[in-house]
């Protein structure tokens, strides 16, 4: 069984913590005497434990825990002083590796400071030093070498033989070898006529996930310099205007992203398959499309009582898992909040799975929300399709900037019995094209490839 870290829920580690016993990865674990710690809060404790674990307990009589100060316990002045020595050892231990840890956070600290200083990291403001605002992707590695030709070179990857090959004119490749989270073990070894077997090269390197903080961001916004525009869809529990929609779509050759939820991926399976066969990107709109805060309530974004990690997570896993059941493919690492109902905690959740939650474009008094969903034509938001053109083709109108980056949102269903937004679409594609915006996918909008 595969244990993992309880701070990173993705890196996989075989070592658990002497006093909680919580599984920890190598960075987040220290040694002290043989034995492994998460924390110096677990440390101390165990410390402390461990000096009471030196004082005999012994009971008395009735008379003796009448009379004592401490009724329950037997001191002995010699042993007495034995455990305050000991006890005074862990302390400057205990004070030694405090202190030890601080001031590789201030030698870090003065390293960043030394990388600004000579231009290689960028001055923040205020003096405070902050994580860069980017993220590694994804990793791999290219290993090259030479030998005869004769010789049979194989690489072994985390204990795994990932690759096999044959030298030509005395030169060999293995490339875009893929590293997981964590520590990686590399193995190149050769095999000769004779059968005789060498380890060439080993390497053990490592690679650390996404920060989770990066992807807990709320993206609603792509690059404001280049003339792209993410159009997307979110399908909940109906299909109203669904096959209308991929028809357009399809008539224009577009592709676009769409945040389903687990109800749309039950009820409509066919539909589902014929967005991934049109190309577009899939993406998590939960299970059941719940109310995560109580923003509906008080307008505030606090998490709704009854809404926890476990909860997000198995909204967003159910979903990912019905997904490849139908499609055999692999839902988009995209998620988007139902209602727009979310926080930082709650995203933070979502990023734990690898999850970016996407929201839609918001500017000063307008926004890219189609409102597409309201049916009350005496509603303030209630806009005809006319409107709706008119409202995304004039967004930001006075700015350089205009609609670049921008997100719209619309969806795949519609209870108006007429005055149907989606109706407009194929005006909507062919007037922002003739305007120079290129309609690209949410990771194509936010480079990534």
């Amino acid at each position: 069984m595969d244990h993992y870290c309880k701070n990173h829920p993705d890196r996989k580690t075989r070592k658990k913590c002497h006093h909680c016993d919580n599984y920890v990865c190598s960075e987040c674990q220290f040694e002290f005497l043989g034995r492994t710690f998460c924390s110096l809060k677990c440390f101390s404790t165990a410390l402390f434990h461990a000096f009471l674990a030196l004082i005999k307990i012994k009971p008395k009589t009735a008379s003796e825990r009448r009379t004592s100060l401490f009724p329950h316990i037997h001191f002995r002045p010699v042993k007495l002083i034995f455990n305050l020595v000991i006890l005074s050892i862990f302390i400057v231990l205990y004070l030694s590796i405090h202190n030890l840890s601080q001031e590789i956070k201030l030698l870090r600290t003065e390293q960043q400071k030394s990388l600004i200083s000579t231009g290689m990291l960028p001055a923040v403001e205020s003096g405070v030093l902050q994580a860069p605002d980017a993220m590694v992707l994804t990793s791999t590695v290219d290993i090259a070498g030479e030998a005869a030709d004769s010789i049979i070179i194989s690489l072994k990857v985390n204990g795994k033989i990932s690759s096999v090959t044959l030298p030509e004119n005395n030169k060999f490749i293995f490339e875009n070898i893929k590293l997981d989270y964590g520590s990686n073990e590399i193995i190149v070894q050769g095999l000769d006529s004779h059968g005789n077997a060498m380890v060439l090269q080993k390497m053990v390197t490592f690679y650390g996930p996404p920060r989770l903080d990066y992807l807990a961001r709320d993206f609603t916004r792509g690059s404001r310099n280049i003339p792209k525009i993410a159009l997307t869809f979110d399908g909940g529990a109906g299909n109203g205007a669904s096959e209308e929609i991929l028809n357009y779509l399809q008539d224009k050759n577009l592709k676009c992203t769409i945040f389903l939820t687990g109800t749309y991926l039950k009820h409509y399976p066919e539909l589902v398959k014929r967005m991934v066969k049109d190309g577009h990107e899939i993406a998590n709109h939960t299970w059941s499309h719940p109310h995560l805060t109580t923003f509906t309530d008080n307008r505030q974004q606090i998490t709704t009582k009854g809404v926890d990690r476990k909860t997000v997570q198995e909204e967003l896993v159910k979903t990912t898992d019905l997904f490849h059941k139908i499609t055999g493919e692999k839902m988009t690492g995209f998620w988007r909040a139902p209602y727009g109902e979310h926080n930082l905690e709650i995203r933070r959740w979502a990023s734990e799975l690898g999850y970016r939650q996407i929201g839609w474009t918001v500017g000063r008094g307008e926004n890219l929300d189609t409102h597409d969903w309201v049916t009350d034509s005496t509603s303030s938001i209630y806009k005809t399709p006319e409107q709706v053109l008119d409202k995304i083709l004039n967004f930001n109108n006075d700015k350089e900037s205009g609609l670049n980056g921008g997100i719209i949102l619309m969806h795949l269903d519609t209870q108006r019995k007429d005055n149907q937004v989606h109706h407009m679409l194929p005006a909507l594609i062919d007037s922002l094209q003739t305007r120079g915006y290129e309609l690209v996918t949410v990771s194509e909008l936010l480079n990534i490839h």
